[in-house]
């Protein structure tokens, strides 16, 4: 079994229960289709191991962030997993203490030569022809504008749609690093800087091939409607088991499992 190794917790002794979960696929945090036996993204295996010690069993089904929330929200699943705080639909949400901390970061090629996409704002700027910092110095030539690319069904999508940026969808972080190390600085790719790193790292990419902007840390975090009955208590139950398993080092023993990651912090 995938958490085998966690320490051991008494379970209820009624029968556990099953609850829907709808997730956005987002390796290696969340990982769709991979073997019982093969780690399942260091998010999913937090809520797995939470939910068996509140007495629930979780089955999963992936799609595209929006859509799970929008599911979660009409009620016709028990729960996703959001960008806690972050996005206008937060307020639909009753949000679980942090599973995860993880890096936002803007991803161009080399020869990009412009301010810093350190910000959604400054892409936004920076992709409408505009210049994120004032004028270049000494004048010059208009800068191409950037064609930005994310990962299908990333939660960072709605972030940069509210900031104003067109985005294009693409298939993967290894087909989004293919179009960024092409672009030759005129393709930016915005998503969380550890599924690129690991895209960059199995397909033999050079670090020193693209520039990465952080622009902010996110925290992962379950979301259950408001709506819902009792949706108040329902996390604070997830939350006792979030905390025995920080207390007794579960979460430090998935992420092991698992390069480039660190918990959240308390």
């Amino acid at each position: 079994m995938l958490l085998s190794c966690l320490p051991a917790v008494p379970l209820p002794a009624a029968a556990l229960d099953l609850v829907n979960i709808v997730l956005a696929p987002l390796p290696p945090f969340i990982l769709e289709g991979a073997a019982p036996d093969h780690p399942q993204g260091i998010v999913t295996e937090v809520l797995s191991e939470a939910f068996r010690r509140d007495g629930r069993t979780p089955r999963y089904a992936y799609m595209p962030a929006a859509r799970a929330e929008h599911t979660v929200r009409n009620g016709r699943a028990f729960a996703t997993v959001v960008r806690g705080g972050s996005g206008g639909g937060s307020a639909d949400f009753v949000l679980s203490d942090s599973l995860l901390e993880a890096s936002v970061s803007a991803f161009v090629g080399t020869g990009y030569s412009g301010p810093p996409l350190d910000s959604f704002r400054a892409i936004a700027i920076r992709q409408s022809g505009g210049l994120a910092d004032g004028p270049e110095p000494g004048g010059g030539a208009e800068r191409p504008r950037l064609r930005v690319i994310t990962i299908h069904g990333d939660p960072v999508q709605g972030s940069l749609v509210a900031a104003g940026v067109h985005i294009e969808d693409v298939a993967s972080s290894a087909a989004a690093l293919t179009l960024v190390l092409r672009g030759q600085g005129r393709v930016v790719l915005v998503t969380f800087a550890e599924p690129l790193l690991l895209a960059a790292q199995e397909s033999g990419a050079a670090r020193s091939a693209f520039l990465e902007f952080p622009i902010e840390q996110a925290e992962f975090r379950l979301a259950i409607a408001r709506s819902r009955p009792g949706a108040a208590g329902l996390v604070e139950r997830f939350n006792e088991a979030l905390a025995s398993m920080r207390d007794d080092g579960s979460i430090r023993a998935i992420q092991a499992r698992h390069i480039g990651f660190r918990p959240a912090t308390d």
